[in-house]
């Protein structure tokens, strides 16, 4: 019986070790935080080579606010010619960027609960323009915009659950 326990107990660690090694390979390398988004290719372009995931993750939240302020503005001038769409969109990028500017503060203040909730409210709220945006006619800046403010909070949602708190 002991040989038996022996070879079961050996077994039993062998299998934890080879899952070990599995469940590693299948973790983004901690030089390469991009490697948990949906776009990861956005990701790159908008974290220019950070490797910390918790600088990775508020350079790439500072960015989604620089393109929502944009979008914003472009908003903003649109709102004249086109129709309710835009206005819901400009609603919906102010508040993004009151949840955006939540966030960063979650991030300085250790809040991964807080930093979850305002990231995910800010996709909901690109979210939201994009499909005010599909009922117009011609597809146009504004939905275009919304479109890469999402992917782009998506990915910050991502890099986010990487953040070390």
């Amino acid at each position: 019986m002991p040989i038996n326990l022996n070879i079961t107990v050996g077994t039993i660690f062998l299998l934890l070790g080879v899952s070990c090694q599995g469940a590693a390979a299948l973790m983004p390398s901690l030089s390469e935080p991009c490697m948990v988004t949906d776009f990861p290719a956005l990701c790159r372009g908008t974290i220019n080579g950070q490797t910390n995931v918790n600088a990775a993750t508020d350079v790439a939240i500072r960015e989604l606010m620089k393109r929502t302020r944009h979008a914003r503005d472009i908003a903003k001038k649109e709102l004249k010619v086109l129709d309710g769409g835009v206005a819901t969109c400009l609603s919906n990028f102010n508040s993004a960027f009151d949840n955006l500017d939540k966030a960063l503060k979650n991030v300085k203040e250790n809040d991964g609960f807080s930093l979850n909730i305002n990231l995910s409210a800010a996709l909901t709220d690109y979210d939201t323009c994009s499909e005010a945006m599909k009922g117009s006619k011609e597809i146009n800046v504004v939905y275009k915009s919304a479109g890469v403010l999402y992917k782009m909070a998506d990915n910050c949602l991502a890099l986010s659950t990487l953040v070390k708190l």
